[in-house]
């Protein structure tokens, strides 16, 4: 059986032929990561497409393919030394850790002495010559620029529905048939390809699948060149990754998918043959004329005498060893091993098993794992009788989350989960004035928006609303504090005097329809996960579940600063919906039957975190008990007082009046609101007494873990296989952000431009910027961000630890790959042991004791 063709251009194609040729623009877009939109904005490591290798093997190739950089610059690295956050030491051990034989290695005879190989290699790195892998390499394919601005350009029209005056024809029908139909009209691509070429569009196929064929006949190298033509727009191709493989049945926006994106790029390159190099991941180098350069600045500056021609040829042959990319994989190492140092240095000066409050804690408060929680918990326990604990912000309810009076659900959960139920609020009081008010400031708001995007309209606008919003731009420029109350909308759930009560109603989702709630088993399944991963073993009179958001103005990556564990949203509604179940009695009877015994005085509430204002909302304050309204008022008292400890702390890193840090968020000219989860270095899975009282800089994820209350594993194995997973995207975002800011990076916010709900360009137009703002990572010169790999730090039997990560094939290809390092200890009595990438736990000892007692982690900012 063959299709149809509809274009005399075409070739009839079989069945297996399509099959075969959808399968290779699968396997060719495979290289890219994929790319949530703004809306619902999650970390991902760019390089996720390239995982199933080794770190050094995946940056290696992404330098070719993506022509990026992948580690810091080697002038970088050694500023980091000057600074004394780099010692030699630990240049000398990741030496060893990379070249082994070099430590036992024989000395270099030379007439007037001897060359120790590893200071030979030591000088080499610190003060040799720089080329090669420490700066972008060369574009390894030819550069059609022309093209690629016409197909990013009609990229953002076909998905865009907020600022495009006219939607593009045939949209249903995929992005190559919509272009294909105005593609004739476009100046641009006439200017680029010629009037002719551009008048035969209308002989292409009409199939994007029939348009690779015939462009590209050549089955054996199809897939090479599918994958040159996508990396020609790396972000728009990561963005159809996600069309393709992870958006929603639901979701409401166009799809740009990755066949129709090669077919439009293949079609331009069809009417007019623009050779392009196929990337293949092999990146010339002049790595061997680079080394005689180097060889000749160590004789100059360290070698006494004249070198015979076999000391040079010994000496050349261990520089050689060590080519630009592997000098740049030292100093990571070297960098990382540092960071280490210190922070397993101060844990093992921590650990007291009496660490938290002695009997009953007036209140637990259990916050996200983001590294911003940290500090606010640090400066809450030191107010009172407090214990705190940290856990994944969606608090392991997967859930699709529709607020009240609004028609569009959001899964509120890791995108590695796929939700089975909605939560739908609903109004008690049944105030059909507010949400009539709610309605209608919504619809002001999407028509004031829509005439800003218009071709004519703003200048309308301008005139007849310039009264009203001329003032409203001042307020929020000059005083920002105060335009900003009751400008929140985007969580219309919070309480506020006008607002009704509400209350979250379960429904489990099954196709488009909805059915019966969430069975009593599974709610107490829920609570019972939620406690026993925890390690709560006893509660308090009030205990507190706290998500976390932001709140920033102008703002497209605003949502990059909420909760990736709840999707890239705001946690507060996952806190409402765990509390409710929690707070069920029958599911409290259902504990007891599992050998958890709440006791009855012990209510849970539900919380939010502002982390750009750091303020602390507690929420449905007419359902907390009569008896439990004391304790809360004084509660709240403290939280707004470590909030105002935990402002003046982050106030030490951010440009500006440090007065109005908490204001940051609704000033709409601040580029940079707050620092987000700039720093995060390190994963810790235990006790708090492991980190208790002592100030880690917010550079680590906290997840409560105890061992003895998890004797089968299976709260740790979630917990690794989970929420750690998530972290390393996170960490691996910030890192390749940092060390590409235009590749892997969203270059400067002052030049976005957003392209609907969807993402940004940099400039005029271009291709989608898929990583984090440079504000977002720098300030000026000066990074905020250590590009390291993560640091998982893991209290727990060695058995287990091992267990769960050659169970788990993606763990294991992250720890044996090296995209993350794993330490652990079996409790606060034993040393601290490293997994190998080859298997096996060696110990931990600190490359130079001396730097690694220095016990503050912070990355140091010099703010003028």
């Amino acid at each position: 059986m063959t299709t149809i063709t509809t274009s005399p251009s075409s070739r009839l194609l079989t069945d297996v032929e399509r099959s075969e040729l959808v399968a290779d623009v699968s396997r060719a877009g495979s290289f890219v990561a994929p790319y949530w939109p703004l809306t619902a904005f999650v970390a991902v490591n760019p390089l996720g497409g390239l995982q199933d290798r080794p770190f050094a093997e995946a940056t290696n190739l992404a330098r070719t393919l993506f022509s990026a950089r992948t580690h810091l610059p080697i002038d970088s690295y050694r500023a980091e030394r000057a600074r004394g956050r780099i010692s030699d030491a630990d240049l000398d051990g990741a030496i060893r850790r990379r070249l082994p034989e070099a430590a036992t290695a024989e000395p270099i005879d030379v007439d007037t002495g001897s060359v120790d190989v590893l200071e030979l290699l030591r000088w080499d790195l610190i003060h040799g010559p720089i080329g090669g892998a420490s700066a972008n390499p060369a574009a390894a394919f030819a550069v059609a620029d022309g093209l690629d601005q016409v197909l990013a350009t009609w990229c953002a029209a076909y998905v865009d529905d907020a600022h495009v005056p006219w939607a593009m024809p045939d949209r249903d029908r995929g992005f190559y048939r919509s272009w294909r139909a105005v593609a004739t009209g476009d100046r641009r691509l006439r200017g680029l390809i010629g009037r002719d070429a551009c008048a035969r569009v209308a002989d292409l196929p009409d199939d994007p699948v029939e348009m690779l064929a015939l462009a590209i006949p050549d089955a054996d190298h199809r897939m090479a060149m599918v994958r040159t033509l996508l990396l020609r727009t790396p972000g728009w191709a990561s963005f159809a990754r996600w069309c393709d493989d992870w958006a929603p049945a639901d979701h409401p926006g166009v799809k740009l998918r990755m066949i129709d994106l090669a077919a439009v790029r293949a079609a331009m390159d069809h009417l007019c043959p623009v050779r392009l190099e196929l990337v293949d991941g092999v990146t010339p180098s002049d790595d061997e004329a680079l080394v005689g350069v180097r060889l000749e600045a160590f004789v100059e500056q360290c070698v006494e005498g004249t070198p015979s021609q076999a000391d040079l040829t010994a000496m050349s042959a261990w520089i050689r060893r060590v080519p630009p990319a592997v000098r740049a994989e030292i100093w990571l190492s070297a960098h990382e091993w540092s960071f280490r140092d210190q922070l397993l240095t101060q844990l093992d000066g921590l650990t007291s098993p009496s660490s938290g409050p002695a009997g009953r804690a007036d209140a637990q408060l259990v916050f996200c794992i983001d590294v911003r929680s940290e500090g606010f918990r640090r400066n809450l326990e030191a107010l009172g009788h407090y214990e705190t604990f940290g856990f994944a912000g969606f608090f392991g309810v997967p859930v699709r989350w529709r607020p009240l009076g609004s028609p569009v659900s959001q899964a509120r959960c890791p995108v590695l989960v796929s939700p089975r139920h909605e939560i739908v609020e609903q109004s008690i009081d049944d105030d059909a004035r507010y949400l009539a008010s709610c309605s209608a400031a919504a619809g002001l708001h999407d028509a004031f928006y829509a005439a800003k995007g218009g071709i004519a309209s703003p200048f309308a606008l301008a005139e007849s609303a310039g009264w009203f919003a001329g003032p409203v731009a001042a307020a929020r420029t000059f005083v920002p504090a105060k335009a900003a109350v009751g400008s929140d909308t985007r969580s219309r759930w919070r309480r506020s005097p006008r607002s009704p009560r509400t209350v979250p109603i379960v429904d489990e989702i099954e196709g488009r329809s909805l059915h019966s709630g969430l069975s009593l088993d599974e709610r107490t399944l829920f609570a019972e996960a939620i406690v026993t991963t925890i390690g709560m073993s006893s509660f308090a009179p009030v205990v507190v579940l706290c998500g976390h958001g932001s709140h920033t103005t102008n703002n497209p990556h605003a949502s990059s600063l909420d909760c990736g564990a709840c999707g890239g949203a705001p946690g507060g509604a996952s806190a409402r919906i765990a509390v409710s179940i929690l707070n069920d009695t029958d599911v409290r009877l259902g504990l007891v039957e599992r050998g958890i015994d709440i006791p009855a005085d012990t209510w849970f509430v539900a919380a939010e975190h502002d982390t750009t204002a750091d303020v602390v909302t507690i929420f449905d304050h007419d359902t907390i008990p009569a008896a439990r309204q004391h304790s809360v008022a004084a509660l709240q008292r403290d939280l707004a007082t470590a909030g105002e400890r935990n402002a003046h702390d982050r106030a030490r890193r951010l440009p500006g009046n440090s007065e109005r840090v908490r204001d940051r968020g609704h000033d709409w000219a601040q580029v940079r609101p707050e620092w987000g989860l700039a720093g995060n270095g390190a994963f810790i899975i235990g006790p708090r007494s492991m980190t208790a009282d002592h100030d880690l800089a917010g550079r680590s994820f906290l997840h409560s873990y105890v061992a003895d209350l998890d004797p089968d594993g299976v709260a740790l194995e979630t917990i690794m296989t989970a929420p750690l997973v998530v972290a390393q995207w996170i960490s691996a975002q910030y890192y390749f952000s940092t060390v590409d800011l235009d590749v892997f990076g969203a270059g400067d916010k002052m030049l976005h431009n957003p392209v609907g709900g969807v993402g940004v360009v940099v400039g005029e137009s271009g291709d989608l910027a898929v990583g984090l703002p440079m504000q977002s990572v720098m300030l000026g010169d000066q990074r905020a961000h250590d590009p390291l790999r993560l640091l998982a730090v893991v209290q727990a039997p060695l058995d287990r630890v091992e267990g769960i990560i050659m169970r788990n094939a993606g763990l294991r290809q992250l720890v044996e790959g090296e995209w993350i390092h794993v330490v652990a200890r079996a409790n606060e009595h034993h040393p601290w042991v490293l997994r190998t990438p080859s298997g096996g736990w060696e110990p931990w000892r600190p490359a130079d004791p001396d730097a690694a007692t220095a016990s503050d982690l912070s990355i140091p900012l010099e703010i003028s």
